[in-house]
């Protein structure tokens, strides 16, 4: 039997309104499920690209009336280049998203959103916002192609095809050299190749003068059979003193040389790979190097790679978003373990705190045929996770192994840790299960009153739970068993702000801030941003509401931000109906604090 460890399970009684109550009274809690998953929407044909919108029209502007008495319309300065793939109902913002925001604000600020690896929270939001079909924003544009900066971000984030999507529909007049890239590379990383062939011809009057275009004409040109046209293509791009061996390299494989070889590829393009796959030739190992998600895919999927690096990369790209969670568990389980390492997987990985020993833990998890040792092996992978960093990527890569375990009194001990886990993937109906046992158990279990008082957070933060009561004396303990938790501050001012975030007063308890001598966390928000923030959510402008939202929360994320920016971003978000997405950054919130 495990240490029930107190400092980790938070002992937060001054959540509960009184133990006494809370083992006394049964709440009734409703399920409550996170926001669908937002899914292309495909329309029947009507000359646009399946699976994705129509521009809508751009808002007139403020009418005028001539002198015969009829309104005149203008369009005014709007740029029509906020299509997407994404329509209200099915997983995208209001259509007039944008009414009300000068588009300076968003060309300046939309191209620099983090792709919020650590937070699925973040990339969810992003990743709507990014694929809205809305009415672009109106003002006088300095020359930014949404779409082209919508893309770029999409890749950033290890969405190809997502990006490649969105890029089918702007509309030829507003192709430049650029966005002709992006359509190309996107189509490559997603694994489109006729697509990115398509592409080169689309975007031959606007681009054929840059190097990387003629490169991918050269190569769709021997993929097509059409090697004269292909060799004059070589021919001129040595001409012009283009210096990339990889490139050439691989045009001599797909040529018919296979005595060529490629040992070394530290910056691989889309092309690189494109033309790796199409050769059939290993990844060089220090292609990694490049931390690009879709290059980091393309090693997780190769299994000549050695098996550290491959897991490695698996592990990155899942994070980053450019490998899927079913692709990160065939890696996982293509790892070779005998029967007696699994049947002793917590103590043999404890030798390996890497990716092997993840992989391990997954495996035995999968294998054990009592439930008690798939527990105890699932309490190993959370709790270290926990503590290595990646929790929220081991939650999902070990939720099918979870979610089947009915709580029951033989597994009281593990209460704290699955609702915690299963409170972060948004199963909360499951998780309130584990909570209740917890306060059943709470009459004589001292570690049950913890796990009750640590759930009992999670379920109010995800709006299921009883009102909780704050008591001076035990958050100042609790603050004192966190204090090896520095990374994200001062425990207590994040927590405290994620409430003030939700609407939850905490009274006089904002008074025991500062006790500790710690940080609240990152930087001082910017008095401009802030102040905006709250502007565009009181006057419900939706897309910049969001937009400024995730720009304030940065790289650093729920975790990470600043309490003050961290609870304006959950109030805003609430404030213009996303309640669900501002619980979920909260819960994530609450995790990193140490709940």
């Amino acid at each position: 039997m495990r240490s029930w460890r107190i400092s980790r399970l938070v002992a937060l009684a001054l959540f509960a309104a009184s133990t006494a109550a809370a083992q006394t009274t049964t709440t009734t809690m409703p399920a409550l499920t996170p926001p669908a998953a937002a899914t292309p929407v495909t329309l029947p044909a009507n000359g646009t690209p399946p699976g994705v919108l129509a521009l809508p029209a751009p808002a007139p502007s403020a009418a005028t009336t001539g002198g015969s008495g009829l309104e005149v319309g203008s369009l005014g300065d709007v740029t029509p280049d906020y299509g997407g793939t994404l329509a209200e109902g099915g997983g995208g913002f209001p259509v007039d998203m944008w009414r009300g925001t000068d588009r300076a604000l968003v060309e300046r600020l939309l191209p620099k959103l983090s792709p919020a690896a650590s937070s699925p929270a973040m990339r969810d939001l992003t990743r709507r916002l990014l694929l809205t079909n809305a009415e672009a924003p109106a003002g006088k544009s300095s020359g930014v192609n949404l779409f082209g900066a919508r893309a770029e971000r999409l890749m950033a984030m290890g969405l190809s095809s997502d990006a490649a999507a969105l890029l089918a529909l702007q509309p030829a007049r507003s192709i430049d050299p650029l966005s002709a890239g992006q359509r190309i590379d996107s189509s490559l990383l997603a694994g489109d190749v006729d697509g990115a062939c398509k592409a080169v011809d689309d975007t031959r009057k606007v681009a054929s003068g840059d190097a990387a275009w003629q490169k991918a004409q050269v190569f769709c040109q021997l993929r097509a059979g059409q090697g004269d046209q292909a060799a004059l293509g070589l021919d001129l791009l040595r001409e012009q003193g283009q210096g990339d061996p990889a490139f050439f390299t691989l045009i001599e494989v797909l040529s018919g040389n296979k005595a060529a070889t490629l040992e070394s590829l530290p910056a691989p393009t889309a092309l690189d790979l494109a033309m790796l796959r199409a050769a059939s030739m290993p990844i060089p190992r220090d292609a990694a190097q490049a931390q690009n998600p879709a290059v980091l895919a393309m090693i997780a999927r190769d299994p000549a790679i050695d098996t550290p690096l491959r897991l490695a990369a698996a592990e990155q790209a899942a994070a980053d978003g450019g490998l899927p969670m079913d692709q990160l568990q065939m890696v996982y389980a293509s790892v070779p373990y005998s029967p007696g390492d699994l049947g002793n997987a917590i103590e043999v990985s404890s030798h390996d705190p890497g990716p092997g020993s993840r992989a391990m833990l997954f495996q035995a998890a999968g294998v054990a045929v009592e439930t008690g040792l798939r527990v105890h092996v699932l309490d190993t992978a959370l709790d270290r996770a926990r503590r290595q960093g990646g929790y929220l990527l081991a939650v999902e890569a070990n939720l099918q192994f979870l979610l089947p375990i009915v709580p029951s009194d033989d597994f009281a001990w593990f209460a704290a840790d699955a609702g915690r886990a299963l409170y972060a993937a948004g199963h909360y109906e499951q998780a309130n299960a584990w909570m209740a046992l917890a306060q059943k158990r709470g009459a004589s279990d001292p570690q049950a009153v913890a796990a009750f008082s640590s759930l009992a957070v999670f379920a109010r933060i995800a709006g299921v739970g009883p009102p909780l009561a704050w008591d001076g004396a035990t958050v100042s303990k609790w603050r004192e068993m966190q204090a090896s938790n520095s990374g994200a501050g001062d425990p207590v001012a994040r927590l405290f702000a994620i409430f003030e975030g939700l609407g939850e007063p905490i009274g006089g308890s904002w008074s025991l801030i500062g006790q500790s001598g710690a940080t609240a966390g990152a930087g001082a928000p910017d008095p401009a941003l802030w102040f905006n923030l709250g502007d565009a959510a009181a006057n419900r402008r939706i897309g910049e509401t969001v937009l400024l939202a995730l720009y304030a929360l940065g790289s650093d994320g729920p975790g990470g931000a600043n309490p003050i920016v961290l609870s304006r971003a959950i109030a805003s978000l609430r404030l213009i109906g996303l309640d669900g997405e501002a619980r979920a950054l909260a819960i994530e919130a609450a995790i990193a604090a140490g709940v």
